[in-house]
């Protein structure tokens, strides 16, 4: 090889290299990378399988196979940091909700019970064993004078805080995967084994309003968009369809995922929708042009739940890891969010001229008596 056709070997490779770097930062530029770890959460000593934000972002909590539920706040750099464990389950904590006002935490387990932890009273801790089967969905009244619990074994309960015997009970037929509450707290979304959902007055005798069916498999997680418009929900078909609440129609349908999707959140701007797959890959989309904006691998076998926090700068991958190698995974996720009005918040002027957010199509419009 001559001397000059070595240089111009060397002149291809550079182009070659260039492009490829050119490449690579426009796509970086087009794809927030979230790639960015900020810890792991060690405390647990068998799978996480559940996490949850409290409304102001300030803590958040954990749930593992071990029957274990982690309390966690941030430090002065914006850290987490374990406040407090809370002990009981015998097994899997299935699911973990806040009360609105922060001061209990929620949770469901397989071990057929449902535990409402006083965060600042320990010694006021309850336990309702309610159900014959796991339960799959626990969370309080906005009253914070009833749980409500969903269990595989087909039956909704409303209990009293104070008396376990006050309890309600609504049977249905097959097993309850999950179940949200409306904003107005007239209906129940009640997703079952097999991909059916339906909406289900939480009082009176026609109790059946609307079907929402698309799923060809399982629905593993249903959620409720913060402006009450539209409803999520995850399957093992692949796919996180996004309802239109009042026609029950597709508003949006997700897809992009290699398996089964276990997981979901919305952010609390209702833009942006956080999906958890089996194949160990959390997808953070855009609603309102169903792009894939953010990606968070390599996080062990698979995601068994998601998290984002009222600002959207943090959320929280619960997954199934080796042994000895327990943990959720904390990241930073590059987006901020706006959190949308709670309802029954007070009327903003001009609030039907309101340009629609991203993800919901719809403004946020309040009645006077407070619903949508």
């Amino acid at each position: 090889m001559t001397k000059i056709q070595y240089l111009a070997n060397q002149i291809q490779v550079m182009l070659f290299l260039r492009s490829f770097i050119l490449s690579y930062l426009v796509l970086c530029v087009n794809f927030i990378d979230c790639q960015t770890f900020k810890t792991k959460l060690t405390e647990h000593t068998a799978n996480v399988e559940t996490v949850a934000f409290s409304y102001d972002g300030k803590s958040f909590a954990s749930g593992g196979w071990d029957g274990s539920v982690n309390l966690y706040t941030f430090d002065s750099s914006n850290n987490p940091k374990l406040k407090q464990t809370f002990n009981g389950h015998l097994g899997a904590v299935t699911s973990l909700s806040f009360s609105k006002n922060g001061k209990y935490l929620v949770s469901a387990s397989k071990d057929y019970s449902a535990r409402v932890w006083n965060i600042d009273t320990p010694a006021k801790n309850k336990t309702f064993n309610l159900h014959l089967e796991p339960v799959t969905a626990a969370f309080l009244d906005p009253s914070n004078k009833y749980i409500i619990t969903a269990s595989l074994d087909g039956t909704i309960r409303t209990t009293n805080l104070n008396d376990a015997m006050k309890s309600k009970i609504l049977k249905l037929t097959g097993p309850i995967m999950d179940l949200q509450l409306s904003r107005d707290f007239k209906f129940y979304f009640v997703a079952f084994k097999g991909g059916t959902i339906k909406k289900i007055q939480t009082s009176g005798k026609n109790l059946e309003m609307m079907t929402y069916s698309g799923h060809t498999d399982d629905i593993n997680d249903i959620q409720i968009s913060p402006d009450g418009l539209f409803l999520a929900s995850a399957s093992n078909d692949k796919s996180i369809i996004v309802w239109d609440i009042e026609s029950g129609k597709v508003f949006k349908k997700l897809s992009g995922f290699e398996w089964k999707v276990t997981s979901i959140k919305f952010s609390s701007d209702g833009k942006y929708i956080l999906g958890g797959c089996n194949n160990g890959i959390a997808k953070l989309f855009e609603i309102s042009n169903s792009k894939v904006i953010a990606e968070f691998k390599d996080m062990g076998m698979n995601v068994r739940d998601v998290a984002i926090n009222r600002d959207g700068s943090l959320v929280i991958i619960a997954t199934h890891m080796t042994a000895q190698n327990y943990g959720a995974l904390v990241y930073n996720t590059g987006i901020s969010t706006t959190p949308l009005p709670e309802p029954g918040a007070p009327k903003v002027k001009k609030a039907e001229s309101a340009t629609p957010a991203k993800g919901t199509g719809k403004p946020v419009v309040k009645k006077s008596n407070g619903t949508k």
